[in-house]
């Protein structure tokens, strides 16, 4: 009786592979396809899979596309795969990308979009006699950044009218320029006005403060905010960057204090945990001690909060309204360790022990490719399908969690030329990086083969 039931059941899963493949067949040959989906290992797998699986269901439901979501074990799968034809549509890295892309052909059709929330703030000298509120601030002058985002801009000319009559705008470069001229010109600059997005207490980024206490120590002690804006601006951005973290207690404050110390990277192909951190401690001239590549963004914000290392490195974004209504606070890969955290307290610990001094050149957000001679007409169902995909509310919760993203915009493949002329510079070999974790993937598929 159990012998039969065997045989049944492997009889009857025989027979779902193979009407499995037949159907296939009969979508390719009507002109329908079955796509191939993946996404890099950037998060824990298993939301990876959960939320690539839910778009997979609403695009069919949607209008009828078959989709097949997988994560592969590192971005050079996923580039191999796109080769290989073994993946029809992939979410990866500009980096992964560029590679793609020289290697293969792989075309680039969206961007992935990040929104930030900003806020402005009014900054004047800390002591006595000097400015207390805006109140204060009336017809005196305040230095204002040109880059300062419009909507702030306006909330803040709003908020001095109203409360500073006759204060007077001195206008300065950007952020860290308008801070710098109060500490350091007195007597021209009685206020500074800066954008802000929140950051841990001895974090250097953040607004100008923050940014020039890198290079001017003292300037936060020197200074107080008087003001802030009530609500946030959102802004929204097709960049992020790397940034390197330390302890607050290690006595790093400047790349330059890295040199001979123990230091993690993400991954080898990890553009903002590896290629662009690298770029820029070289241009600070450090030296690193022991390196050693941690194998994912948390890991590394593990080993510099339990002092296994001295520095390293991992992505930056700016938080948004997700980080604060889910209580996670950053945008950076903290928030990865933070989120599995029960109370609000050991967040607020982490933030404490573990800061960021400096932060990379800006780097594209993810881009959404296909393979060298993708249906033109599938892809562009498919897009029509995400977009409205992304209109849901569960949509844009999957989303976030995919590529930590609120939009899709088109894009194409010069959109990415300066990012190359950035590689080039960094003199990073990224082809060789590649080339690298290829043998690596090659060796471990021989050892589970057998050696064959």
């Amino acid at each position: 009786m159990i012998q039969r039931v065997g045989v049944t059941l492997a009889v009857a899963a025989f027979l779902a592979f193979a009407w499995g493949i037949h159907r296939r067949q009969v979508l390719e040959a009507s002109g329908e396809s079955v796509i191939r989906m993946l996404f890099v290992p950037s998060v824990e797998q298993g939301t990876l899979v959960r939320r690539g699986d839910e778009l997979a269901r609403f695009i069919q439901n949607d209008c009828g596309l078959v989709l097949r979501s997988e994560v592969p074990t590192s971005y050079a799968a996923v580039i191999q795969a796109l080769g290989s034809g073994q993946a029809d549509v992939a979410w990866i890295p500009a980096f992964a990308y560029v590679l793609a892309h020289a290697r293969y052909g792989a075309e680039a059709r969206l961007q992935v979009v990040r929104s930030l929330d900003l806020f402005v703030i009014v900054i004047a000298r800390s002591g006595g006699g000097e400015p207390a509120s805006l109140a204060d601030l009336a017809g005196r002058r305040v230095a204002i950044p040109r880059n300062l985002n419009p909507e702030l801009r306006k909330v803040l000319s709003e908020r001095l009218n109203r409360a500073a009559p006759g204060w007077v705008e001195v206008p300065a470069r950007d952020d860290k320029d308008a801070v710098r001229r109060l500490v350091e010109q007195p007597g021209s600059v009685d206020a500074a006005a800066s954008s802000h997005v929140f950051s841990g207490p001895y974090d250097l980024v953040g607004d100008g403060r923050k940014e020039l206490e890198y290079d001017r120590p003292g300037t936060l002690r020197e200074t107080r905010v008087i003001d802030s804006s009530e609500n946030p601006v959102a802004q929204d951005t097709t960049t992020y960057n790397g940034c390197i973290l330390t302890r607050t207690d290690s006595g790093i404050r400047r790349l330059e204090d890295l040199n001979g110390r123990s230091f993690a990277f993400s991954d080898e192909t990890s553009t903002s945990g590896h290629i662009f951190a690298r770029a820029l401690l070289n241009r600070a001239g450090v030296t690193l001690g022991h390196v050693y590549f941690a194998g994912g963004h948390p890991n590394v914000v593990q080993a510099v909060m339990d002092g296994k290392v001295a520095g390293g490195a991992v992505f930056y974004s700016p938080p948004g309204e997700r980080e604060v209504r889910d209580r996670t606070l950053v945008g950076d890969a903290r928030r990865l360790i933070i989120k599995r955290m029960a109370d609000d307290e050991s967040r607020r610990h982490l933030l404490e022990v573990v800061r960021i001094i400096a932060l990379t050149d800006p780097i594209p957000n993810d881009v959404c490719c296909v393979r060298k001679g993708f249906s033109r007409r599938v892809w562009e169902r498919f897009e029509a399908s995400l977009q409205r995909f992304l209109k849901t509310d569960e949509g844009q919760a999957a989303y976030h969690d995919l590529v930590a993203g609120v939009a899709a915009t088109p894009c194409n493949d010069a959109a990415f030329d300066p990012f190359r002329e950035a590689l080039r510079q960094s003199g990073v070999s990224a082809g060789r990086i590649l080339e690298a974790v290829e043998k690596k993937l090659e060796k471990k598929r021989k050892r589970r083969g057998g050696g064959g």
